[in-house]
């Protein structure tokens, strides 16, 4: 698994190393994700759903690299450090006292996606729309827990691996879509994400996780002034 992800770190940075010349434009990108990771089990169903799990605010953050094919098309590519999961929020009752329970499962990992994109010119500002493959390398996976208003108890004991003693498999391959509108060198977007793997290293699980999320970019260049674009 772990020579998949770096074949395809490999394979992004030679293609961007070799398309220097091509105006390859770097650059910051920072989002805000709403996730959910599924948790269904063969023997007593859908954990998120019984326990009417939310989805996990968290932030996205990473850089970015776009290389243009021509006027209209581009590839998209980077690196983002991302926080997957849910949180579940409970009232109970233990001898005759009413009790609140929370939960927070938090999946960390880092997103490569290749994405595809199309840019339309309205003349200052661009539309564009990109789509492409994920590969998301799990990296910790914790649960945090609390009673009322005692501490959270942090427990990472859940462990990655493709062994029968994991919890979490490292991989999970997905796919990207992502829209939005460029200014300048300045780029706001929504995208959604959606894991294709089961990355449950359990027998009788499936794990799986989708997300959608707001972003803004702003990549580094010289901007043309009269375009509204980077200078190629």
């Amino acid at each position: 698994m772990k020579k998949v992800v770096l074949i395809a770190v490999l394979l992004v940075a030679a293609f961007s190393f070799n398309t220097l010349n091509a105006q390859v434009k770097g650059g910051f990108k920072l989002g805000v994700d709403f996730s959910k990771l599924s948790l269904d089990y063969d023997d007593i169903g859908s954990y998120t759903d019984e326990s009417n799990a939310k989805r996990l605010i968290s932030p996205r953050l990473g850089f970015i690299l776009e290389v243009p094919v021509n006027d209209y098309l581009f590839v998209q590519t980077g690196v983002f450090a991302t926080a997957k999961g849910y949180r579940v929020k409970e009232t109970g009752e233990f001898l005759g006292e009413t009790y609140e329970y929370r939960e927070m499962q938090i999946l960390g990992a880092l997103d490569i996606p290749i994405n595809f994109g199309y840019k339309y010119d309205l003349g200052g500002i661009k539309l564009f729309g990109m789509v492409g493959p994920v590969i998301s390398y799990n990296v910790y996976a914790t649960t945090l827990e609390k009673i009322d208003d005692e501490d959270w108890d942090n427990n990472n004991d859940l462990k990655i691996g493709t062994s029968e003693f994991d919890f979490f498999k490292p991989l999970n391959i997905g796919v990207d879509i992502e829209a939005g509108v460029e200014l300048s060198r300045f780029q706001f977007s929504v995208y959604y994400v959606q894991g294709l793997s089961n990355i449950s290293s359990q027998d009788g699980g499936t794990f799986k996780t989708n997300v959608f999320g707001l972003a803004a970019a702003i990549k580094f260049g010289k901007v043309e002034s009269n375009r509204g674009g980077f200078r190629r």
